[in-house]
This record gives structure tokens, C-alpha cells and sequence, in this order.
């Protein structure tokens, strides 16, 4: 079906309103440009971009979404385009956010997706054996003059077990299992689990390499920067629904947790359409033990250098009660960052120990003097969740502090 005319064309549209609207671009402009300042194609198929905040800050935004299959992310000369880029990125550079739509670090739904695998064959397994069985037995029943009867009968025993019965709540307005397809894309899914090792891995070569601390940003189909303010200072993050809810997460090696094995997930959406369903919510709050397996393996979850986990930050709901899922918010949402000095906010540098900002960017992003390059820098981000009346204040929480990766380590 993606292969289809129709599904082409409808794809053809949506990249060319996709870039008028978010990028504010066309093809034919994008074409005739030899430089990728901007955005830039690998394979032809897919636009992506690298974009400086500052010195110190890159976003790296690959197009996950023009390559994508039922079995891949992106195509194999697409990440070998990407990659080398952020290796060859500046020595000024110490943070590289990766915006991904979907998030790399993310709980199982091992539970929902056997499920929805026994739900979909056993739904044609029902439907086959009623139709082969209604079939019969209305053909027996149209002799004696009831076959209308017989008919009535089987549809309203398939309802019972439809949408209209007892799956009401968790099938689509087609009989399928909702969340089946969004299972399906997700890195997590066993279909991308090999990829979703090899890009992992190869990010913590590059950082070990380059000193550079990666972090993904992640939570919905369209990701975009806004209220850009400083050279480095402080941006909001937001990004369209996709796995609608907040939280935060990480991949580390325990034994070493700030090398360069340690890479954060921030998960953030507005939710434009609803959140996710409560019983969905919890399935994700699970204590699973999870660990990423060496390149070119299948993950089995035995233990590794790499565990994942992620953070209970959200104890209190927006209305102040206690929170039993605290891993998790599903409200809207927006992540707020703010790049900032550990040492100046700590009173290290007296000269600004009041200021929120980096020691580099009061002093003009000289860190202090011309040969001393920047400051080590972290991020603090925090997430503004959005109250249950419409004039409610909203709550923040965090923040979550992605820290400065010493080279070498």
C-alpha cells in the first residue's frame, strides 16, 4: 500500500507542504542550492537538517518519516550521510540534541503487543470460523425458511466481541487494535531493534570521540524550536503528538554515569488530539529490567554497559495530589531548556554568580578571556504541564540536568 499511486502522491504533498510550512522552503529552491546550511537530501528521499544554537549547541533533525517502512527508520546511506557530519562538528560544540519524532528511550509494551498480535489472528480466526460456520449453517437454515434469523444471530455474537462489546475501549473505528500500528513505530519494536542498537552505539562512539554529550528530543510527528532568545541561552522545545505524554529517561553505563555512555530522552507533546489512555500508562510504568546489546545483536535484555531507565519525576499531579505513575504525565505539555554554567550558577565566577546564564554568554562567548573557549556547559530542562481547568496554572516540573561530557570519557 505505501508503494500505491495514491499513498506516493499523497506523500509528495505532504513533504511539499511540510516544507513550505515548517521550514519555509520549497523543492525547487532546496534544488538549486549547493550548500546544506539549510536542509539537506542523502538519498534524495528525506530532508534533514543540522542548525547551530550558539557554539556550543547543535540539533541535528533527521527526516524519519520519508525512508520509514513497516521494517526501518531510515535507510543505511542516510545514517552513513548523517553520522559523519556530527563527527567532523566544531571542538566548540558540547551538547548535539538529536530531534526525533518518536522516542529511542522508552518503556516496553511487550504485554500490549502480544495482545495486539493474538487479538489481530484471533480476530481473523473468529471472523473466519463464524463466516465458514454462518455460512453453513444459514444455507441448512434456508431450507426450513430461517436463514435471516441465523444471519442476525452471528453478526450481533461478532459484535459482542467487536468494538460495540467487550474490546469497546481498545479497538479503532475499524475492529483493529488501536495501538497496534503505533507499536509498530516505535524504536522499540522488534522490527527496529537492530537498528535502534546500531544508532545508539554508534552516537556513543562519536560522543566518546568528540567529547560531545547527545541527547534526544522526542514526543510527536513535527518537532520545532521556538523563542530562540541568546546566542546560547534558552529555547522551548516543543513538538507535535505522538506518544502523548511527558517524561524523561536515559541510556548509562551504572558503573560509569556520567561517561559517554550516558545519553538523555527528553519526551515532550502538546497532545493535540488526547493523552494517552490511563490504562496504556500504566503498562509503561513496568520495572523491567532493560539493557542495550552490543552492535549487530538482537536485544535480549541479559546485562550489558548500556541499562536503560527512566526518571520518576512527576510525584505530584497539576492538581497536587500524589502521583502513583511518576514516570510519566499524560497532559499537555511543553520542555523548556536553559544551557547555563554549573560553576557560575554555583557562585564559582563571582562576577556572575546571579545570572541563570553561561558564564560564556555574559562574557560575550569568550569564557572569560579570548584563548579560554567556553565554559562547560550543562542543560537544565523543565517540563510545563498544562492544569485540569482552562485558567489553571500550569505546573512545572524538574529539572532535569543533561550534563557537561568531559573529553575522553
Amino acid at each position: 500500500m505505501q508503494q500505491s499511486a495514491i499513498f506516493k502522491n499523497i506523500g509528495r504533498i505532504a513533504i511539499e507542504m511540510y516544507l513550505l510550512f515548517q521550514h519555509h522552503t520549497t523543492l525547487e529552491i532546496l534544488r538549486n542550492v549547493n550548500s546544506d546550511l539549510d536542509l539537506f537530501t542523502i538519498t534524495g528521499t528525506g530532508w534533514h537538517f543540522v542548525k547551530y544554537l550558539g557554539p556550543a549547541v547543535v540539533v541535528v533533525g533527521p527526516d524519519l518519516r520519508s525512508e520509514r517502512n513497516q521494517h526501518r527508520v531510515m535507510a543505511g546511506p542516510t545514517y552513513q550521510g548523517i553520522f559523519p557530519k556530527v563527527a567532523m562538528l566544531p571542538p566548540s560544540v558540547q551538547h548535539c540534541i538529536w530531534m526525533l519524532s518518536v522516542p529511542v528511550v522508552y518503556p516496553r509494551l511487550d504485554t500490549v503487543e502480544t495482545l495486539a498480535n493474538t487479538f489481530a489472528s484471533g480476530k481473523k480466526a473468529v471472523n473466519t470460523t463464524y463466516n465458514l460456520l454462518g455460512k453453513a449453517t444459514s444455507s441448512v437454515a434456508g431450507i426450513i425458511g430461517g436463514k435471516e434469523v441465523v444471519q442476525q444471530g452471528f453478526t450481533q455474537v461478532k459484535k459482542a466481541v467487536g468494538k460495540g462489546g467487550l474490546m469497546g475501549n481498545v479497538l479503532n473505528q475499524f475492529g483493529d487494535f488501536e495501538i497496534a500500528d503505533e507499536l509498530k513505530d516505535l524504536w522499540t519494536h522488534e522490527s527496529k531493534d537492530l537498528e535502534r542498537t546500531y544508532f545508539i552505539r554508534t552516537l556513543q562512539g562519536i560522543s566518546q570521540q568528540k567529547g560531545i554529550r547527545m541527547t534526544f528530543l522526542s514526543g510527536g510527528e513535527l518537532a520545532r524550536i521556538r523563542d530562540y532568545t541568546d546566542p546560547i541561552g534558552s529555547f522551548i522545545l516543543t513538538l507535535f503528538p505522538d506518544v502523548n505524554c511527558a517524561g524523561a529517561g536515559l541510556v548509562h553505563n551504572p558503573s560509569h554515569p556520567q561517561d559517554h555512555k550516558t545519553m538523555y530522552q527528553v519526551i515532550t507533546s502538546p497532545i493535540v488530539a488526547q493523552p494517552a489512555g490511563n490504562y496504556i500508562l500504566k503498562m509503561l510504568h513496568n520495572n523491567k529490567l532493560l539493557y542495550v546489546p552490543n552492535n549487530g545483536h538482537k536485544s535480549t535484555h541479559e546485562v550489558s554497559d548500556t541499562k536503560e531507565d527512566m526518571m520518576e519525576i512527576f510525584h505530584t499531579d497539576a492538581s497536587g495530589a500524589a502521583r502513583e505513575m511518576k514516570k510519566l504525565m499524560g497532559r499537555r505539555n511543553y520542555a523548556a531548556c536553559v544551557v547555563y554554567d554549573p560553576d557560575a550558577v554555583n557562585g564559582a565566577m563571582n562576577s556572575h554568580a546571579g545570572s541563570t546564564y553561561a558564564h560564556s554568554i555574559a562574557s560575550g562567548g569568550s569564557g572569560g578571556g579570548s584563548s579560554a573557549g567556553l565554559s562547560k556547559l550543562s542543560l537544565a530542562v523543565d517540563f510545563v504541564v498544562q492544569g485540569d481547568g482552562q485558567f489553571t496554572t500550569p505546573t512545572k516540573y524538574g529539572p532535569v540536568i543533561v550534563p557537561h561530557l568531559e573529553f575522553g570519557h
